[in-house]
């Protein structure tokens, strides 16, 4: 089973409403996956590459995690989601 860490600033609003939207979209994808959340702070590198897809309300930039990270800020929005989903949907099965 795959694991996706959903974080945001406080790991508290954003991160539960993405969380939520996520865990719709992949049932419905047929994708197993442990879903979790946290705040930014709470995170560090080992944390972050512990798991197979992170999904941040904003861009991170530290070179030092290898996971890939995909700016889910949009899952908030409705702006871009789609192409959220696909990002998603690839990054988790190939």
């Amino acid at each position: 089973m795959k694991k996706v860490l959903v974080v945001c600033g406080n790991g508290i609003a954003s991160s539960s409403i993405m969380v939520s939207i996520l865990q719709d979209y992949l049932k419905e994808q047929h994708i197993a996956a442990q879903v979790d959340k946290s705040s930014l702070m709470a995170c560090n590198t080992d944390t972050f590459n512990s798991y197979d897809l992170v999904v941040s309300s904003t861009k991170i930039d530290n070179p030092a995690i290898t996971t890939p990270v995909i700016v889910g800020a949009g899952l908030l929005t409705g702006i871009g989601e789609d192409a959220i989903f696909d990002a998603v949907k690839k990054a988790l099965t190939e």
